[in-house]
């Protein structure tokens, strides 16, 4: 006996787990349900009231339609109306909001039912109220307690009136009738609950495992891109999150080296390493190959990025397969405070990574991309180390024809080059760091989409001048040529 009852705590108690666990993981899909239903009640309740009164005008003797018959029609409008609103424009609603818009429209439906049930038809018992509070658990998932609380407010309601309009012999009955259909609309509750908690673990189980990855077991291309698309649209303007793309170093070297089954073994502890370095909702998958891409919600600070990409960096390098050489990755990452999309930002975050391939293998370049306001003039980005002549002479004759955007580093003038590049007319650097200069030339002339950008380099030598020439700088100029010569070159760059 005891055993018996200890059982059947146990497969309760998990029964109740499983529930909570649904409403936990599958919010969004109860969301949608609850919608489509309401739409679904909506118009079974309007084919059904049109017959019913249609039938009664005709076939029930003394029948006459009044004001309590009428209540329902100003209700299905309203939900007519706010049902449209939300197809047409496939708002994404919180669960608040649905709650809110469902409970609405079943508390005014069950007012109605308590109207007629009481006042229309005083001399008969109740019929529609009980049949609503029975089949309310069927119509509308929520949490038991809050099944408890809605349908216990409707039977208030209905013992108020039935006991101020009804005789008493007929009020008991009445309230016989509501409290069962209460005690087994809870009950049914329940059941419907359980059934619907495991079909929907399952259906999100079997979704998780079709999204993965088999090698990895992060999300594959496909989920991927889909969960990023998917935060991007629900994202609000100033959330600030961040995104890195990761890419083995040399991964064709393992593969042709050592094979591909090592190769394999070496992907899987990447995909190992991603869980354990980034945060349990991040969004971590892998693009393709040997590239992967980490969204990290609410991320806006740049030390906790950099330190994420360098502890991935570190717990890799340590990862061994018997060969002595060390794995390394690649990372760029962006930490996004902008109104781009999804698209652009990947298309970023990738330009930030072949930075850090120019910069040698285990680099990591992390930006920060802002919106800037343009004044509709030519977009001209400087990098240079401090304030020398040839800057002097530019923004003299640039400062009027214009948008003039200053770079001190060679991180910071690429990520302007990346985010503004199709408003970019002319990049202009001065040589006074050679390594930084030769660094931003270097991934202007060798990165597709920003070879057309001219570039112009300003030298305070010879030498220097000629070593531009050789990185492909579209003109070069010495820091003591005349304005005259300024102006003449950079209109001749943007004639281009």
């Amino acid at each position: 006996m005891l055993d018996n009852l200890n059982k059947f705590i146990k497969t309760h108690k998990a029964e109740n787990e499983g529930i909570h666990r649904y409403f936990k993981v599958c919010i969004e899909d109860i969301n949608r349900n609850n919608l489509y239903t309401l739409r679904r009640v909506c118009m079974y309740i309007t084919l059904v009231y049109i017959l019913m009164m249609s039938v009664a005008l005709f076939a029930v003797p003394n029948f006459r339609l009044d004001w309590i018959h009428l209540m329902i029609i100003p209700l299905l409008l309203v939900y007519y109306f706010i049902n449209r609103y939300i197809i047409r424009t496939s708002t994404v609603l919180s669960t608040n909001t649905v709650g809110i818009i469902c409970c609405t429209f079943y508390f005014w439906l069950a007012l109605i039912f308590i109207v007629m049930d009481n006042i229309s038809f005083p001399e008969t018992r109740a019929l529609w109220t009980p049949y609503l509070v029975l089949t309310f658990p069927m119509l509308y998932t929520d949490r038991l307690t809050k099944y408890v609380m809605e349908e216990l407010v409707m039977i208030v309601i209905f013992c108020i009136l039935s006991y101020e309009h009804k005789d008493f012999s007929l009020f008991v009955k009445d309230f016989y009738a509501i409290f069962a259909a209460y005690v087994l609309s809870l009950l049914c509750a329940h059941i419907v609950l359980e059934v619907r908690s495991r079909e929907g673990l399952a259906i999100t189980e079997l979704k998780r495992i079709g999204s993965l990855d088999k090698l990895t077991r992060v999300l594959n291309k496909d989920a991927l891109l889909n969960n990023i698309r998917d935060y991007y649209e629900r994202k609000k303007y100033g959330n600030a999150c961040a995104m890195c793309v990761i890419d083995l170093d040399d991964f064709k070297h393992v593969n042709d080296n050592l094979g591909h089954n090592t190769g394999d073994l070496l992907l899987e502890r990447v995909g190992q390493l991603l869980h354990d370095s980034f945060r349990s909702y991040d969004i971590i998958g892998r693009y393709g190959g040997d590239e992967f891409v980490v969204l990290m919600p609410d991320m806006a600070d740049v030390s906790s990025l950099e330190m994420r990409c360098r502890t991935l960096q570190m717990l890799l390098v340590d990862f061994s397969l018997g060969n002595g050489q060390p794995f390394t990755v690649s990372i760029g990452g962006i930490i996004d405070k902008s109104s781009c999309d999804s698209a652009e930002i990947f298309r970023i975050a990738d330009d930030a990574l072949y930075m850090s391939k120019l910069s040698g293998k285990n680099c990591c370049t992390t930006w920060v991309i802002e919106d800037r306001g343009f004044s509709g003039k030519p977009v001209l980005v400087v990098f240079t180390k401090g304030d020398k002549a040839g800057t002097s002479k530019l923004y003299k004759e640039g400062s009027q024809h214009f948008d003039i955007i200053s770079a001190r580093t060679d991180k910071e003038a690429l990520s302007y080059i990346s985010q503004y590049h199709k408003n970019i007319s002319i990049v202009f650097l001065e040589m006074d760091a050679i390594d930084d200069f030769e660094m931003v030339l270097r991934y202007i002339k060798t990165r597709e989409g920003f070879a057309n950008i001219p570039v112009l380099a300003v030298a305070s030598s010879e030498e220097n001048s000629k070593l531009a020439k050789e990185l492909g700088a579209d003109e070069v100029l010495l820091e003591n040529s005349p304005e005259a010569l300024y102006k003449k070159t950079i209109h001749k760059l943007i004639g281009m």
